[in-house]
C-alpha cells in the first residue's frame, strides 16, 4: 500500500531541446549553478534511488537538470505563483515526502505521472513524487535546508550514487505505475466506490489531492 495519495492530475515537464535526457553527465552539479541547496538535495535524492527533476516557484523560477535554459536566461521561463518540486519515484523518497508533508501546514505531497516533452514530442513518462504548495509566500529556503538535512540522514551509509552519476553519467528511464500493487489499487478503488457513510468514515477521505495550479507571470 502506498503512503502517499495520488494527485488528481498529471504533470508535464517541458525539456530544453538540448538538455540531456538519455545520458546526463552532470545531473547533480548542474543544480549547483542555481544554488548549493539544490545541489545538496539532488545528491541526496540519488542516495535514496530517486532524482530531483524540477522545481517551479515564484522565487526560483523554473529549475532542474532538464530545464537548463534558465541558466542562460533566468527570465525566459517566467515566474510561477506557488511551489512545485518533482522527484523520481522510489519507496524511500515516498516515505520521506510523506513525513515532510505531515510536518508542514502548507506543503502537500502526492504521486502522479510526469510526461517529459521536447516541444510537441512526448519523450517519456515516469511515475513521480510531487511536493506542492499554493502559497505564493512559501518559505522555500527554509524548506530546502530542512529537506536537505532529512535527505542527508536518509542517504547516510548508502552507495555514493551521486558521485558515480557525475563521473560516468546517469541514464534515465521511466517508471510508470508498474511499481504499484495492482491488487491493492483495486481494493482501494472498490472501497471508495461504496456509498456507505460508515465505509467512508473507516477508510477516510478520497485518496486524491487537488494539485494546486501554478499561475504564471
Amino acid at each position: 500500500m502506498t503512503l502517499l495519495p495520488y494527485w488528481d492530475r498529471h504533470v508535464d515537464l517541458d525539456m530544453d531541446a538540448w538538455a540531456p535526457y538519455g545520458l546526463d553527465f552532470s545531473p547533480v552539479s548542474v543544480n549547483g549553478l542555481h544554488s548549493e541547496a539544490l545541489k545538496r538535495i539532488a545528491a541526496g535524492a540519488f542516495g535514496i534511488d530517486s532524482e530531483f527533476l524540477c522545481l517551479r516557484s515564484l522565487k526560483s523560477g523554473q529549475v532542474g537538470p532538464l530545464m537548463r535554459g534558465a541558466l542562460l536566461d533566468p527570465g525566459r521561463a517566467g515566474l510561477d505563483l506557488g511551489f512545485l518540486m518533482v522527484f523520481g519515484y522510489s519507496k524511500a523518497m515516498e516515505a520521506l515526502a510523506h513525513l515532510v508533508a505531515q510536518a508542514s501546514r502548507s506543503l502537500k505531497a502526492g504521486l502522479t505521472l510526469c510526461g517529459f516533452w521536447d516541444r510537441a514530442i512526448l519523450v517519456d513518462e515516469s511515475k513521480v513524487i510531487a511536493l506542492a504548495s499554493e502559497n505564493p509566500l512559501f518559505d522555500e529556503e527554509a524548506f530546502f535546508s530542512h529537506f536537505g538535512d532529512v535527505l542527508d540522514k536518509a542517504a547516510e551509509g548508502a552507495s555514493d550514487a551521486a558521485f558515480f552519476a557525475e563521473r560516468f553519467g546517469y541514464r534515465r528511464f521511466g517508471i510508470a505505475y508498474d511499481t504499484d500493487d495492482v491488487t491493492d489499487l483495486r481494493i482501494v478503488s472498490a472501497l471508495y466506490d461504496f456509498e456507505f457513510d460508515e465505509t467512508r468514515r473507516i477508510v477516510g477521505p478520497v485518496p486524491e489531492l487537488t494539485l494546486p495550479p501554478l499561475i504564471g507571470l
